[in-house]
């Protein structure tokens, strides 16, 4: 009987199979099969269960610049939309500062829940951090992307009781006094900033720039005198020339804008070519649900078809533009290899 059992283990060590070793292998791989497509099941039902009930507390949506600005009125309407069709308070947060840096970096490292949101500008997304010798986020990496929002060109201003009058009048005196006339930004690496930067460049000028934590600063400092003009989305821009206070010279696009059509273009008045606007979106931490991102993108679409935020967008100087979160992500990528080339022409991108 010993000599017995030692054969059975000796040709059970040589590979010999025992009478039922197979079928118990047999088990073995569709067990852990089955365990495998019950931890996919429970994700999946888990996810959906999420994202019906989605969302169960107030939503915070982060607007990296301070009031007063032509994306703070865009987040405030998106807040209150979103509150109200989803049957939550939706509360905005400024969190102005380095370019839009300090807001968006506070949602790339905010819990992937989809309560912290960010209304980014294309400047504080993509631009500033590659303006940053240490970036804190990658707009391609740590965000999961939701919708566009919206899309503005900018007006150049100057001070309505000082020269210049046009764009030409800017250029000349520039160029009698170079480095002499300073122009404020949303701060460094905001498209403000970079409309402002490669409105010198192609009108072959030498300004100093001042970055401020929002552009409603910066237009306040042009009204007291302490810089000779900005770049400002046309909402804001507009409502900034209507009070008499500040003087539109040209508008950013190739076209001259529906909002104000008479006003001439700044390829128009000299600086041939010349081209700048900003787009604004929704975006989540990464690793933010798929089913969440899908439902806040279904609530935004259905948002921006809505007269009365029609009405509010164009107002605001902005044009509303929707997307899916696949045709956001895309964009983003193609605007950073944008961005990076337009930055080093500049000599604008950062060094490590």
């Amino acid at each position: 009987m010993e000599k017995k059992i030692m054969r059975t283990h000796f040709c059970s060590d040589r590979g010999e199979r025992a009478p039922n070793q197979p079928q118990r292998e047999a088990m073995d791989l569709p067990s852990g099969f089955i365990i495998y497509l019950a931890m996919l099941f429970a994700l999946f039902f888990v996810n959906a269960s999420v994202a019906q009930t989605f969302p169960t507390r107030p939503l915070r949506l982060i607007v990296p610049f301070p009031p007063g600005g032509t994306i703070d009125m865009v987040g405030r309407m998106v807040a209150k939309g979103l509150g109200e069709q989803m049957g939550q308070i939706s509360v905005v947060d400024n969190r102005g500062g380095a370019g839009g840096m300090i807001g968006v970096e506070l949602v790339a490292h905010a819990i992937p829940d989809g309560y912290t949101l960010c209304l980014c500008s294309a400047g504080a997304l993509i631009s500033s951090p590659l303006l940053s010798r240490k970036p804190t986020y990658d707009a391609k990496q740590d965000f999961a992307a939701i919708s566009l929002i919206a899309s503005a060109p900018y007006l150049l201003l100057s001070k309505m009781d000082t020269a210049p009058h046009s764009v030409q009048d800017l250029i000349q005196i520039a160029r009698q006094s170079p480095n002499k006339l300073n122009f404020g930004s949303a701060g460094t690496g905001s498209t403000s900033h970079i409309a402002a930067a490669l409105f010198v460049s192609m009108a072959d000028i030498r300004a100093i720039h001042v970055p401020y934590k929002g552009s409603a600063p910066a237009a306040m400092d042009l009204f007291a005198g302490h810089i000779q003009f900005v770049f400002e989305a046309i909402g804001a821009g507009t409502q900034y020339a209507k009070s008499g206070r500040l003087r539109a010279l040209g508008v950013s696009t190739l076209k001259r804008s529906k909002i104000l059509p008479d006003l001439p273009t700044i390829a128009e008045q000299g600086v041939p070519g010349y081209e700048m606007s900003t787009w604004h979106s929704v975006t989540a931490p990464r690793n933010t649900a798929k089913t969440i991102i899908h439902k806040l993108n279904r609530e935004i679409q259905i948002l921006l078809t809505k007269p009365d935020i029609y009405e509010n967008f164009v107002a605001a100087g902005t044009e509303p533009e929707g997307s899916s979160p696949e045709q956001l992500q895309e964009k983003i990528v193609i605007e950073t290899q944008r961005w990076k080339k337009l930055l080093l022409q500049l000599g604008l991108m950062a060094q490590p």
